[in-house]
């Protein structure tokens, strides 16, 4: 559950006096572990809902992983976000935390194209470009509307990064903290993925069912997205 962002919307509401027992439910049930299965790019993709606005506004994080994805061992990963177009920049922790794992930058260029970041942060600082990450945009599954964005990349490095001494691993077999952040205001260059980024107003957390991500033939769907 996210408790850091429920608590923020649980204040939120009580000073603007609209707390009721619906905005608490919406709230705490901001996110729930479901099947997508997308048509468009072929993939099957696990997929939760992350909260920013006590509106019901929200940010749809998905992932898709290969079958054949071992425990301990590093693998390719899709993620497909769906985002506001009121978003400056969107963000997500593949450890689940700010500090120390990779980090997703994603906000929309000045052509209204998509620009995504691979970062890192040392702690609760300005997180800097992450070349251990590396993300490839499929053309199929990125696209745009009047309200909302989408993207659809593989990364290779997300999965598998060294923490301390240690290389820390994600679970293909079952749940994982994942984290996302958010803010209304885009980067300084919107059109450079090194550009600085403001500081996110909404951060959070959940656990993100790999086990429901699994696809088969992942490799030749992604070639084929690729390609």
């Amino acid at each position: 559950m996210l408790w850091t962002l429920f608590l923020g919307l649980v204040a939120a509401l009580l000073r603007t006096g609209k707390c009721s027992i619906d905005s608490l439910a919406l709230a705490a049930a901001q996110t729930a572990n479901a099947i997508y299965r997308d048509s468009e790019t072929g993939l099957v993709f696990s997929s939760n809902f992350a909260l920013y606005k006590a509106d019901g506004r929200g940010i749809t994080y998905r992932v898709a992983i290969p079958d054949t994805a071992q425990q301990n061992t590093a693998y390719d990963v899709v993620i497909q976000m769906v985002v506001p177009n009121d978003v400056g920049w969107a963000g997500l922790a593949w450890g689940g935390s700010m500090p120390r794992n990779p980090l997703l930058v994603a906000w929309r260029g000045s052509n209204n194209n998509v620009v995504l970041s691979s970062r890192m942060a040392s702690g609760h600082v300005q997180p800097t470009e992450y070349s251990g990450a590396q993300y490839t945009l499929f053309q199929t599954g990125t696209k745009s509307n009047s309200t909302h964005w989408q993207f659809t990349a593989l990364c290779k490095g997300c999965t598998a990064w060294q923490s301390s001494s240690s290389t820390r691993y994600l679970n293909p077999r079952g749940g994982n903290r994942l984290a996302m952040a958010y803010s209304p205001t885009k980067p300084s260059n919107v059109n450079s993925p090194s550009s600085s980024i403001p500081i996110h107003e909404v951060h959070a957390y959940w656990s993100h069912d790999f086990a429901q991500a699994a696809n088969t033939n992942f490799e030749a769907t992604v070639q084929r997205l690729t390609s």
